[in-house]
């Protein structure tokens, strides 16, 4: 009797786990009923990408005379393979696996309206804008999609919210300024401290103007300067029209760097750092070699805003006390 209640309840367990896997499961059409998502858009006719997050956040690229840029940041040149191969993506997902067909799964699988991960516009030549929006993931090689015309949210493993960057500076070649270091031969900076001027001696040593008597250089401090400023990299074009909140007319840095590789000519270059943003995490700068305003991350700019003229020294040893000559001289107290 008790083996036959066992079979009984073995039965209705396997049963439970089918009805669970056919509920759960995302539904699969054939390979034969599977279409693009988006009709009628080919990657070629594609003109602008908004992206946005669910904050509000956007990134906005368009096409201009057949290469991309970032339109409200002064036209700035964007790495097209990656905008063409996040339309491509876009464009490949199918309607192979069916999640759901009902709008109250939108918030559950972060394809609402007002919830989502990342949000795709895509607006071809002909003046129509397609919506793709991507949310969650429920495994790392599946994105719940829908277009936001319909309710149906499918499967995709062409594209993930986390993919898809909302960092300008993941757009660009974010590359600002270069110097060849080995090629400087003067380095000047001023800031709120005073002007501080490093000259490259015959010998390929550094020397620092007007030192005074007992003061010694630091030269590994310079080469610290060096160093950033050979690869200096932006957070953001900002476009190439001066405006006030800038701070470039009371710049909180000023840095020149003359090269001159050998056998050549001078050349002169001049950075601008003017004020640090409300959340202290970048300032914007402006290099003579670039029509472009820019965003630095504050870190890198910092020790040219604030350093003053004794990080550029050797500290002279802190006396002894023991050895001063008060210490010497001093009687020793009379015996008992």
């Amino acid at each position: 009797m008790l083996e036959r209640r066992n079979q009984i309840l073995s039965v209705i367990l396997v049963l439970q786990l089918a009805l669970a896997a056919f509920v759960l499961w995302p539904r699969t059409g054939s390979n034969a009923a599977a279409g693009a998502l988006i009709t009628g858009v080919s990657a070629d006719s594609v003109t602008a990408v908004t992206i946005q997050d669910d904050t509000g956040k956007t990134v906005y690229l368009a096409k201009s005379e057949g290469a991309w840029v970032l339109p409200n940041n002064g036209n700035y040149p964007v790495n097209g393979v990656q905008v063409t191969d996040l339309i491509s993506k876009v464009v490949s997902i199918n309607t192979g696996r069916l999640v759901a067909n009902t709008a109250t799964s939108h918030n559950q699988l972060q394809v609402a309206a007002d919830e989502f991960v990342r949000r795709v516009d895509l607006r071809t030549s002909d003046g129509v804008t397609h919506t793709l929006l991507v949310g969650s993931s429920p495994n790392v090689r599946a994105t719940n999609v829908r277009t936001v015309d319909s309710d149906a949210v499918y499967l995709s493993d062409d594209v993930s919210g986390s993919d898809i960057r909302m960092d300008l500076a993941n757009w660009i070649d974010a590359t600002y300024l270069t110097v060849n270091t080995p090629d400087v031969t003067a380095v000047s900076i001023a800031n709120a401290n005073g002007k501080f001027d490093f000259t490259k001696t015959v010998s390929n040593t550094w020397t620092l103007a007007d030192l005074a008597a007992g003061e010694q250089f630091n030269e590994a401090t310079l080469t610290s300067y060096l160093t950033s400023l050979g690869s200096l990299s932006m957070s953001e074009p900002l476009g190439i029209e001066a405006k006030p909140e800038y701070g470039l007319d009371a710049p909180s840095a000023t840095i020149t760097v003359t090269v001159q590789p050998s056998g050549t000519m001078p050349v002169t270059t001049t950075l601008v750092v003017g004020v640090k943003d409300e959340a202290g995490s970048s300032y914007v700068a402006k290099s003579s070699a670039s029509d472009y305003y820019v965003r630095i991350a504050g870190f890198t700019l910092d020790s040219f805003v604030t350093d003053d003229r004794a990080k550029f020294l050797i500290a002279p040893p802190t006396p002894d006390p023991a050895l001063t000559p008060a210490a010497a001289d001093a009687t020793p107290p009379a015996a008992p």
